[in-house]
């Protein structure tokens, strides 16, 4: 039963790792700006106190960088006058040293590329065009409105997107997430849960737990993520906490790349003077041209609290500060005709009830089965000693005995019978990776879910998490976020009166970063 990325999952110590963990990049570290230690939200909390505690952290960060630009200042000069004095006593040669044969490496990978891409100016500096790619864990477009989001509602409004993008199925967290990068369903790129066994390599994946899978590189070799294709082309990429990235010779080691590691409890304002500092480099050869950052805040607060209330309302605020900061500071650089800003998501979310549930073991003898794959759609794989036509007979007969109310909520497939439009499943080698799709699969539709007896028990009978994603792509509340601003949208859709493109599939994002 896997929430992504679940603060109760970190720990304790897990959490102490994060603080002192030193991200994985050659910008070397970065601390968090803000004052405030968590946006964890307490049931009791009214909406302006949880409006006011989000806020202080985007304020924090602005007082900060007023304070910063003036200490800046100070430093440039007093450093230029040192500069001046050591110049004159010292040979410049003094000053270079290994670091040269490093850049004369990077900007040798990276020559044939610069010398068709075009170089732009935000009247101070030199920059090759740029995109930033944010991503919204778990943001559903409904969510955007000119009340709670005002800087997302204007993005909507006037600049680009579409007004919804249709996730991949299964439309969870890190199927989804590759599938934005490599342009594949995930039957056919390998990460086709959140959870799975593979039969293969004999190893179970969870995307929530680094040593069981989540950053097992023998998991991760179906497709060919876009960073990769950047660097062959020459484009250098940077990497906040995007999943896959922290996979060894796939994201982190793979060529000149930058990649930090996942820390749920991050401060968003941190996000923002992360990308910053990377467009600040003075050296534009060092500057990465693709970022890639994630938030997961909507998502942990969807599954925690639901599609509405109080504590959602927070943190919808909460994120958009966020992405106004981020718009800000590109306003403060004059990079609105140099970078473009693209705000997606991976699925949506729907409402769970104590009404609407399945008790897996009222139609299945949980002791024949060795393997439960996915969530909220549950894949079964029995012990070898069990027939597999022995379990779905057994499976069908005790699900005839359930209410019809009940009945019609839930689907069982065998693999082979799953429908096209999943493309997921099917005959054996329809897909790449079907082998990594457990052989009998109970689907419930959306908003309806699947748990044990035990389990319902010890949640005191009261079904969590709270908000679910991960059913039918096609569904209207797992629908995924897509909105653009910046040159290349200027450019394409600019001349024309209507700034908005159809809903598309994700897979077809990665052409979308291909083209930017």
């Amino acid at each position: 039963m896997d929430y992504e990325h679940q603060d109760s999952q970190q720990g304790f110590m897990g959490k102490i790792r994060n603080y002192f963990n030193n991200p994985r990049s050659s910008g070397g570290r970065y601390t968090s700006v803000a004052s405030t230690d968590s946006f964890e939200i307490d049931d009791d909390d009214d909406d302006d106190e949880v409006a006011n505690r989000f806020a202080f952290d985007i304020r924090d960060y602005k007082i900060k960088r007023l304070n910063d630009k003036l200490n800046k200042t100070i430093a440039i000069l007093v450093f230029g006058l040192l500069l001046v004095i050591v110049i004159i006593f010292f040979n410049k040669s003094w000053f270079t040293s290994s670091s040269v044969e490093e850049d004369k490496e990077y900007a040798s990978m990276a020559s044939q590329h610069k010398k068709v891409k075009q170089v732009l100016s935000n009247r101070t500096h030199d920059f090759y065009p740029t995109t930033i790619i944010v991503s919204l864990d778990g943001f559903h477009p409904h969510y955007i409105n000119p009340y709670l989001t005002p800087s997302l509602h204007n993005m909507m409004i006037n600049d680009y997107g579409a007004p919804y993008m249709i996730p991949s199925f299964p439309s969870s967290t890190f199927p989804n997430h590759w599938t934005l990068i490599t342009g594949l369903h995930p039957s056919e790129h390998g990460i086709v849960g959140n959870t799975f066994f593979d039969p293969v390599l004999k190893k179970q994946f969870v995307n929530t737990d680094p040593k069981v899978g989540g950053i097992d590189p023998d998991f991760w070799q179906g497709g060919e993520p876009i960073w990769q294709t950047a660097f062959k082309q020459g484009v250098n990429s940077a990497v906040h906490m995007w999943p896959g990235s922290e996979v060894p010779g796939i994201g982190i080691d793979n060529g000149p790349m930058e990649v930090d590691r996942y820390n749920g409890s991050e401060l968003l304002s941190s996000k923002v003077a992360r990308v910053m500092g990377w467009l600040d480099r003075d050296d534009i050869n060092k500057r990465p041209e693709l970022i890639l950052t994630y938030v997961p805040t909507i998502d942990q607060f969807g599954h925690k609290f639901g599609i509405s209330g109080k504590n959602l309302t927070g943190a919808l605020k909460y994120v958009d500060d966020f992405v106004d900061l981020m718009q800000m500071e590109l306003k403060n650089r004059n990079l609105r005709d140099v970078v473009n800003l693209v705000i997606v998501s991976d699925h949506g979310m729907a409402p769970t009830s104590n009404d609407r549930l399945l008790f897996l073991d009222d139609v299945i003898d949980l002791q024949k089965i060795e393997h439960i794959d996915g969530w909220p759609l549950f894949g079964l794989r029995p012990y070898k000693k069990h027939s597999l036509d022995d379990i779905y007979k057994e499976l069908k007969e005790k699900f005839a005995t359930l209410s019809q109310d009940l009945q019609k909520h839930y689907h069982i497939y065998k693999l082979e019978d799953f429908p096209k439009q999943y493309n997921f499943g099917g005959s054996k080698n329809e897909h790449k990776f079907n082998y990594r799709l457990a052989p009998i699969w109970i689907v419930p539709d959306v908003g309806y879910s699947i748990t044990t007896h035990k389990q319902h028990e010890e949640n005191n009978f009261d079904y969590t998490p709270k908000g679910v994603h991960g059913y039918n792509n096609t569904e209207v509340l797992m629908r995924a976020l897509f909105l653009g601003s910046g040159p290349y949208f200027d450019k394409k859709l600019g001349s024309i009166t209507n700034t908005k493109i159809k809903p598309f599939k994700i897979l077809k994002f990665t052409i979308c970063f291909v083209i930017l």
